[in-house]
């Protein structure tokens, strides 16, 4: 083969990649409605990231496909959660601190695993959140239109009034 053909080929295959890239690695979000956002989640609500930790024994649907896919159960890993101080909410019976459950799991040998999905929370960075799941274990992910509170002046002027969090209630039964 001449250097010519295999310089083409491998042209080739780099444009494809690239113009491929999004589909094979991102999660693909189609664009999402405030309107249809509020009406998909379960929980709407502002609030601070005050911290994160990792727990044992939430189930994770990557860690399970995995396991499924291996045939081996995965049962030595910890899921990512962020708390969140609330400061108002829209849809939901929100307390003032809730911890978010990520797809981010950390297992007993170091190893990580993380979906382009998820949403990356900073700490001590204020959001407006649009959070799907029931009772205590709340999600969110990329494609949800949860977003830094100074990014969602649109969001929230649809939202309208917020009210205060529900104050003395106990924390999420969610596993230590």
């Amino acid at each position: 083969m001449t250097h010519l053909i295999k310089y083409k080929i491998i042209v080739f295959v780099a444009i494809w990649l690239f113009c491929n890239a999004a589909s094979i690695f991102a999660c693909g979000c189609l664009g999402i409605t405030t309107e249809k956002a509020i009406k998909k989640s379960s929980a709407v609500f502002s609030g601070k990231v005050v911290g994160f930790e990792y727990r044992k024994g939430i189930p994770n649907e990557f860690m399970d496909e995995q396991s499924k896919e291996t045939r081996k159960k995965l049962v030595d890993y910890e899921t990512l959660v962020v708390k969140i101080q609330v400061e108002q909410w829209w849809k939901g019976d929100v307390p003032m601190e809730i911890f978010l459950l990520t797809a981010e799991t950390r297992e007993a040998d170091g190893t990580m695993t993380i979906s382009s999905c998820d949403y990356f929370f900073s700490k001590d960075e204020s959001y407006l959140i649009f959070a799907g799941g029931k009772g205590n274990e709340y999600r969110t992910r990329a494609c949800s239109r949860t977003q830094k509170l100074t990014q969602a002046e649109k969001d929230l002027k649809i939202l309208g009034e917020g009210k205060k969090p529900i104050e003395n209630r106990a924390e999420p039964s969610l596993p230590l």
